[in-house]
């Protein structure tokens, strides 16, 4: 799952570059706190333990996930107060944060099926 969520993180912070080219900097600076769950992944699996070859515990990687969304939601709730309305508030806090817990639930399913 390393590489996929390195794929991801790429795609969004792709998305970002191309809003701050377009001088839509609230919009690039809402698509980065999706950016976060992917990349504590990448990083833990792939950069760390295969590449660094340091064995992180199961519990450790989990860890990490868990304060990823809490980070990822503190930052989408600052982001969020640069938008217009209430109702595109409203949308962007559901639909991220949303996003963020079931990539981590996904995440941590599969490292709790590699234990057994």
């Amino acid at each position: 799952m390393a590489i996929e969520c390195g794929v991801i993180s790429t795609l969004f912070l792709l998305m970002a570059i191309i809003f701050f080219r377009r001088k839509h900097t609230k919009w690039a600076i809402a698509v980065l706190p999706l950016t976060l769950v992917p990349l504590t992944e990448f990083v833990f699996a792939f950069i760390v333990e295969q590449i660094m070859k340091k064995e992180i515990d199961v519990f450790g990687n989990i860890l990490a996930l868990v304060i990823a969304v809490a980070a990822a939601a503190v930052w989408i709730a600052i982001a969020a107060i640069k938008l217009k309305s209430k109702k595109t508030i409203v949308t962007y806090i559901t639909i991220t944060n949303l996003f963020n817990i079931a990539l981590s639930a996904i995440l941590i399913n599969d490292l709790v099926q590699r234990l057994s």
